[in-house]
């Protein structure tokens, strides 16, 4: 099968570091491996991930001028990514399209009604609640948002709570198929080796708790400082915290907040780390933590984390729920409670055993239940469900929802 990946969004670097480009790259190696092609049609092919030989992208160049405004550019790299599907279509003729749900991208949903194609859309997220300090055509935003998830034959959602939301768009529960994130268990394995990593950063003989992903705000990031002022006037043991990723002017803030706090000791903003280098820089870690996140998320360091061995400290929200069970392979606590975040990351600490014993219940729940492999056989399958399936007739506008 020939199948079209489209990922509009400009703020998805396909070979960059974030959890966001992780999804896209492994879901087409995955597809690839199961003997499919793959061509990305994307709008953003930046980033120094080490696949950028094995995959077949067609970055579209978004517009970037800035008196367009951020919804205008949207909108016209919209247009100009319908013209390049069309001819794609013509020339490569796939057989399927996917699509991740981008801001103001009805193009997937034209192209693949025009040329009769199956689509299955992967919706992540409500991106004008994520990213509504940015647009300034709410309402626009917000109508072609629903009319792009209800005019989907096929939805893909990363938890219930997410299925639920778009099942009140007016999308049938049978339309829409719940699929969490997943993780490459080579990659993020407890073979992998952390001691240099410690070596490097001075951590050697502290319970190092880590985190990994960017550091905007709501990840939670401004919690670990009143989490390790608690846990440091709490006479824990040596301890530090290993959070990896960000860009280089959020690292440079954090280094400087954290010696104006006092805490420069053991709060260790180390950068990004090429996507290759992650795996040890989990496995220098006695827990991991999700400090915060939305209610219907489903991140990707969860389960990099537990693929890896390592035991997670997470919000109870609901979509964390499903993939993380407390006291089995983790510990949840209340959002915001930095309190009890602190209290639980105590009790590892005091715990070894038990923190190494809830590291393999997380990996064999990785095995059994977030593999890449796994994701990629149910895509496949919806593919030919939906192809399978009488089509029905749509109307072929490029100004339809």
């Amino acid at each position: 099968m020939k199948i079209c990946y489209l990922c509009a969004d400009p703020g998805i670097p396909i070979y960059g570091r974030k959890g966001c480009s992780t999804h896209v790259r492994e879901t087409c190696h995955v597809l690839r491996q199961l003997g499919h092609e793959v061509r990305i049609v994307c709008s953003n092919a930046e980033g120094d991930a080490v696949e950028r030989e094995r995959l077949d992208v067609i970055s579209i160049e978004p517009f970037r001028n800035r008196k367009l405004g951020f919804d205008l550019r949207h909108i016209l790299l919209d247009r100009r990514l319908l013209g390049r599907l069309d001819a794609l279509v013509r020339e490569w003729k796939p057989d399927a399209v996917y699509e991740r749900y981008s801001l103001y991208s009805r193009a997937g949903g034209v192209a693949a009604r025009r040329h009769r194609l199956p689509r299955l859309l992967e919706v992540n997220a409500f991106l004008t609640r994520e990213q509504r300090d940015r647009i300034r055509w709410g309402w626009l935003a917000r109508r072609i948002e629903a009319g792009i998830i209800r005019h989907a034959p096929r939805v893909i959602v990363v938890s219930e709570p997410l299925r639920r939301e778009i099942h009140h768009l007016g999308v049938p529960m049978e339309a829409i198929t719940k699929m969490p994130m997943a993780v490459n268990l080579d990659l993020f394995s407890p073979e992998r080796d952390g001691e240099g990593v410690r070596r490097r950063h001075g951590l050697t003989g502290r319970f190092v708790l880590g985190y990994v992903g960017t550091l905007g705000g709501w990840h939670g990031i401004r919690l670990l400082y009143d989490m390790a002022r608690l846990l440091k006037d709490g006479g824990a043991p040596p301890f530090a915290f290993l959070i990896v990723g960000g860009d280089p002017a959020k690292v440079e803030m954090h280094h400087r907040k954290a010696r104006e706090s006092g805490l420069e000791d053991v709060l260790r903003f180390i950068g990004s780390v090429p996507y290759q280098d992650v795996p040890e820089h989990i496995r220098a870690m006695d827990a991991a933590l999700v400090p915060d996140t939305t209610y219907w998320s489903s991140p990707a360091k969860l389960f990099e984390y537990q693929a890896s061995g390592i035991p997670v400290l997470a919000p109870s929200y609901p979509a964390i729920r499903e993939v993380l069970t407390h006291e089995r392979e983790g510990f949840i606590f209340p959002p915001g409670d930095v309190e009890r975040m602190a209290a639980l990351a105590l009790e590892m600490m005091n715990a070894p055993e038990r923190c190494r014993l809830m590291g393999r219940a997380a990996r064999e729940r990785a095995e059994c239940e977030h593999s890449w492999q796994r994701n990629g056989q149910e895509i496949l399958a919806l593919f030919n469900r939906e192809m399978a399936a009488p089509a029905e007739p749509r109307p072929d506008r490029a100004g339809a929802a």
